[in-house]
């Protein structure tokens, strides 16, 4: 853990919060009383949850990749395709948050006169903190290494080349 910066280690933990907190808790209920039910975000979430997905595991390789001291040859560095994917799950969530998933059940509850009442459950906000770790620690990470998402280092215009020797 010696060989890792602070934003390698926020995402890597953060990283694996997401994957356990994706599978684990509900994200949201659905339903009332007796027929109430639950769902975590890789039953509720159909494509966010890929996203949310792909955003925990580059959080992870980033760790696992700066552990292992190992170079990977890609256009753009690691640190800000998590930080990229982290932002993007929080955007996501957000979403989610405001605008819940009906699954289809107001079709069914308005045929038996009724409404579906969507409600958000306890992961849905883990996942979103998750997901907001995930995001900064590849931030920091894209700091501390001075990546940036253009791919290019320190993010400033190299210096001017020094002028020719007087004659």
């Amino acid at each position: 853990m010696d060989k890792l910066n602070t934003g390698e280690k926020l995402a890597g933990v953060s990283g694996i919060a997401l994957l356990l907190i994706m599978f684990i808790f509900d994200w949201f209920t659905y339903g009332e009383g007796a027929f109430s039910a639950g769902g975590s975000a890789w039953q509720t979430m159909e494509l966010i949850r890929f996203i949310l997905f792909l955003a925990a595991v580059a959080a992870i390789a980033l760790a696992v990749v700066a552990a292992n001291q190992t170079t990977v040859d890609l256009p753009v560095a690691l640190s800000a395709i998590t930080a990229g994917l982290g932002i993007l799950s929080v955007v996501l969530i957000v979403f989610r948050i405001i605008s819940p998933p009906d699954f289809g059940l107001g079709d069914v509850a308005e045929a038996f006169g009724g409404e579906a009442d969507v409600g958000r459950d306890i992961g849905v906000f883990l996942g979103l903190i998750a997901a907001g770790g995930v995001a900064a620690g590849g931030w920091l990470a894209m700091q501390e290494e001075g990546s940036s998402f253009s791919g290019s280092s320190g993010g400033a215009a190299p210096p001017p080349p020094a002028p020719p020797p007087a004659q």
